[in-house]
């Protein structure tokens, strides 16, 4: 529990031991060390519920960017790719183009 909480409870019992008669408050004072016994364990599950919501969250994000990463590295492969593809066909074009101006200058060859 944090420091304001626990101060603020220890304030309100503090002020009902003032203001009930002695009696009562011996009869009640158990039963409040117990409601705040209780409070201390309820904080203390719900932060043990924050961490672990924490953690899975962390290890989420961790899929995330590494799913990301993958992503990009598969984008800039198939942009390797492409850019490959790209220089095979300027090859094969240049390729025919060489074929048949060969096959031109063959054919004007005189026999």
């Amino acid at each position: 529990m944090d420091f304001k909480t626990d101060n603020r409870i220890k304030e309100i019992i503090g002020s009902l031991h003032g203001q009930l008669p002695t009696a009562v408050y011996e009869k009640v004072a158990p039963l409040l060390s117990e409601l705040v016994a209780l409070l201390e364990r309820a904080s203390e599950e719900e932060r043990r519920q924050l961490k672990a919501e924490r953690a899975a969250l962390d290890k989420e994000r961790e899929g995330v960017t590494f799913a990301r990463h993958s992503v990009d590295r598969e984008r800039e492969a198939l942009a390797r790719e492409r850019e490959i593809v790209e220089r095979e066909k300027r090859v094969a074009q240049r390729w025919r183009e060489v074929d048949e101006a060969l096959g031109a200058a063959s054919e004007a060859k005189p026999q």
